[in-house]
């Protein structure tokens, strides 16, 4: 079974194209999200955007999946909770237009074969393990 998170993550870097289009900035830096660096500054390599640059495709993805792991736990900065709606954690990834958001419920409902999904999904059921 697919993990919910990773397809989540999957989903939103498919919408930013940094996984399918070897062009734009995203993948250039393997990041899928676009994370920031929080890090003190000099410990990791940045863009001029201030995100986070990984050495390869597998330390970012990494990344992405804790990241989101985390903001879906409640326990990241970010300030969205485990009872928040998937629309409030896609808002904080910068997909906040209806129609970016759509399309990340669309590649959730294929990938996770689940066509309940929506923008009201509590976050907490990407912790939920599939069946």
């Amino acid at each position: 079974m697919i993990d919910r998170i990773e397809a989540l993550v999957d989903a939103i870097a498919h919408l930013k194209g940094s996984l399918s289009n070897p062009d734009s900035e995203l993948y250039q830096i393997r990041n899928p999200l676009g994370l920031p660096s929080f890090s003190r500054p000099g410990k990791n390599e940045i863009d001029d955007q201030g995100r986070r640059v990984f050495s390869s495709s597998l330390a970012g993805m990494r990344a992405c999946l804790f990241d989101a792991e985390i903001k879906i736990k409640g326990t990241s900065r970010a300030g969205v909770k485990a009872d928040d709606k998937l629309e409030n954690l896609l808002r904080v990834y910068g997909v906040t237009e209806t129609l970016g958001q759509t399309q990340v419920i669309k590649f959730l409902k294929r990938a996770l074969k689940n066509q309940e999904i929506s923008r009201q999904t509590p976050l907490s059921w990407f912790l939920e393990k599939s069946k």
